[in-house]
């Protein structure tokens, strides 16, 4: 018999752990298991198409909020042209409402609810004859007009009886690959699902080491830890991570960690490990006390941001820091603080993400008490609550765009640096506040744009509502546009000074060995002056790029460009013995 088990990703640069980890569980001489990974951006009738193709027993769906709908609408479809197909569902999408779901969706024969390795083995083996469906726990299923409910399933209390799930490593070329060291969370916070389960199971760290040896052994470009809290045990953490260190490959890994109860030993070793090796990720989420003894969120500012501080100082670790906007008891005042308080430590990536009260969780059945409304549809996002308004979670939707435009792209860092700090005094949230509502006045929200645009839309803020710093944003808008792309061409309305000889001053430059050897030592013996050329771009500034200070005379600086990566990994100020113009 033919299982086919199958998921619609949220790209295609995702992969699904639990579709492996079933396939590697359920191997059976009785059974001829395939994996289909598809996109939620593929249209369901090509997707059902495909999955037609298969000529299946069996379909099994993994379901997720991002996929739900698709799913059950190819389901519903799928179903009339191959009645005889069993299909189930799993994941958490369904775990916590599995008999609505088999209510409304006759086309669905079983949902296995949570932990499903041993569930959908033992539902194969009464599809094949050999079990009773009465006995199997953890499902839901569909028997003639009833619907069944069995008892929940315990956990699997020993993680190790679970196989390796990528033993096919070739299908995950140029893809994101997760991987599980645990399970479960230390804490309770209650809009997450993960509170529902109590305590932390972790596979044998010697299991985890073969494992992740595998991995890099086979160059797996990105590993991402889906440990709820990575550093819940910190000795064991270290020891991995020092493991991976070892292996000297050139994979790297995301991990999601709690910051504030690093120790300082932890924290001294994770500034020595090689730069670009790891991401963390780390949930803030809010720094306003009320709101995080409300969700069950133990945290100490202060002390939080003095250990994500002290991991900066080493700048080895790229750092994402998440918010969520509609807690408890957090305004739209009091989330600008809490914004404010996470950008002021500018780290590589600022999340904000707004609450969603998920099936199981236990906000979601508290709803009422803080006047939640919310989508009735996945992903159930806040509408609003007793402390925002719809207009005021729009206007947060419009400054998450923006954050990911001009910072989470880190394409302009040095301009919005600029503006928090001179013109805004260091208030964020006023800024992006102030830019959304010119985005919105001017109908930019409205339509897509070229990144190119999104500099000029900057430079024409700033012109229309501070117009003394217009010269010195325009100079960073065009630092931040070289810095950023490989480029003798501006954005439209970004002014440039350059003199028309500045093609002939870049020649002389790379001719004159002593200024080659001084300043580009590592290419002097190996490009030629032709190679060289195609590394540099020369650029004239009114202003000094190191002190933002305005000059009364134009100031040189050579972008030096990764070949690769097309972006400039060096700036070198041109020294005034070379080039002397003068503004007019």
């Amino acid at each position: 018999m033919k299982l086919l088990l199958t998921t619609l990703n949220a790209k295609y640069i995702h992969s699904n752990l639990a579709l492996a980890y079933l396939q590697a569980t359920v191997v059976d001489d009785s059974w001829e298991t395939k994996v289909r990974e598809f996109t939620i951006n593929e249209k369901n009738e090509y997707i059902m198409a495909e999955i037609f193709r298969e000529q299946t027993d069996v379909l099994a769906f993994s379901v997720y909020i991002w996929n739900v709908g698709a799913i059950l609408e190819i389901c519903r479809e799928y179903k009339k042209v191959a009645p005889q197909s069993y299909i189930i569902l799993g994941g958490p999408e369904v775990s916590y409402d599995a008999r609505n779901i088999l209510m409304e969706n006759p086309s669905i024969d079983c949902i296995i609810r949570g932990e499903g390795e041993e569930s959908l083995k033992e539902v194969l083996e009464s599809i094949a004859g050999n079990k009773s469906r009465t006995a199997i726990k953890g499902i839901s299923y569909r028997d003639g007009s009833s619907i069944i409910d069995n008892p929940d399933r315990e956990l699997i209390a020993d993680l190790d009886i679970i196989p390796f799930p990528y033993d096919q490593l070739d299908s995950y070329h140029n893809r994101i690959l997760y991987y599980e060291t645990s399970r479960g969370c230390p804490y309770n916070c209650s809009y997450c699902l993960s509170s529902t389960i109590k305590g932390v199971r972790f596979f044998p760290l010697e299991r985890v080491k073969k494992d992740l040896a595998k991995l890099i052994n086979a160059g797996v470009r990105e590993v991402k830890f889906v440990d709820r809290t990575f550093n819940a045990d910190e000795r064991r953490a270290r020891e991995i991570m020092e493991f991976i260190i070892s292996q000297q490959g050139n994979t790297r890994f995301h991990c999601e960690i709690t910051a504030e109860y690093l120790s300082p030993e932890f924290i001294s070793f994770l500034a020595t490990v090689p730069p670009d090796l790891f991401n963390f990720e780390i949930g803030i989420q809010s720094t306003c006390p009320e709101s995080l003894k409300a969700v069950r969120r133990k945290s100490n500012w202060t002390h939080l941001r003095t250990n994500i501080e002290r991991l900066q100082a080493a700048s080895n670790i790229h750092l994402h820091l998440d918010l969520i906007a509609g807690l408890p008891y957090e305004s739209y005042k009091r989330f600008a603080r809490s914004f404010n308080d996470v950008f002021s430590l500018l780290p590589d990536v600022i999340q904000l993400g707004f609450l969603k009260l998920l099936k199981g969780s236990e906000i979601r059945a508290a709803a009422r008490e803080h006047g939640y409304l919310f989508q009735d549809n996945p992903p159930y996002q806040l509408l609003a609550n007793h402390y925002l308004d719809y207009n005021e979670i729009l206007q947060l939707k419009q400054i998450e765009d923006l954050l990911e435009r001009y910072y989470n792209s880190g394409k302009m860092r040095f301009t919005l640096d600029y503006i928090v700090k001179q013109i805004y005094q260091g208030d964020a949230f006023s800024f992006l506040a102030a830019f959304a509502s010119y985005w919105q006045e001017q109908g930019y929200f409205a339509c897509s744009h070229r990144q190119e645009a999104e500099y000029n839309f900057l430079l024409d803020f700033v012109k229309s509502n501070f117009v003394e710093f217009q010269e010195i944003v325009n100079e960073l808008l065009k630092y931040d546009y070289l810095w950023n792309q490989q480029s003798s061409n501006l954005p439209s309305k970004l002014s440039r000074y350059n003199p028309e000889n500045t093609s002939q001053i870049l020649y002389t430059l790379i001719k004159d060995q002593d200024f080659v050897q001084s300043n580009l030592p590592s290419y002097a013996s190996t490009k030629s002056n032709r190679e060289l050329r195609r590394l540099l771009h020369l650029e004239f500034f009114r202003i000094d790029l190191i002190t933002g200070i305005p000059s009364s005379r134009l100031i040189p600086y050579l972008f030096l460009y990764n070949p690769r990566r097309k972006k400039a990994e060096e700036l070198i100020k041109v020294p005034g013995t070379f080039i002397n113009s003068e503004l007019n």
